[in-house]
């Protein structure tokens, strides 16, 4: 399962540095659709931690925000769930 989850952070990784190198965004978008159904919020904070771990300024990470935000457009699982907020544990509902 760890394999899984180490191949995600890469691939999550790969993309966000061929945004970083200039790439089109749209051929970016592609590839992260063809490997991704969703992503959590937590895969994107680790890849960014990772980043900033393998050197990148974080200042670098939050330049890019809007075009790593349209790259994972539509995807994030806990903001683009189905579920009825009637069935959220602990939503006022």
């Amino acid at each position: 399962m760890s394999e899984i989850i180490n191949n995600r952070q890469e691939k999550l990784k790969e993309l966000i540095l061929k945004l970083h190198d200039g790439e089109n965004l749209e051929a970016v978008k592609a590839e992260f659709k063809e490997h991704f159904e969703s992503v959590s919020t937590a895969e994107i904070s680790a890849m960014e931690r990772s980043l900033v771990e393998e050197g990148m300024a974080p200042v670098e990470i939050q330049r890019l925000c809007d075009v790593h935000a349209s790259l994972f457009e539509g995807s994030i699982e806990q903001i683009h769930h189905t579920s009825k907020p009637q069935h959220t544990p602990g939503h006022p509902v």
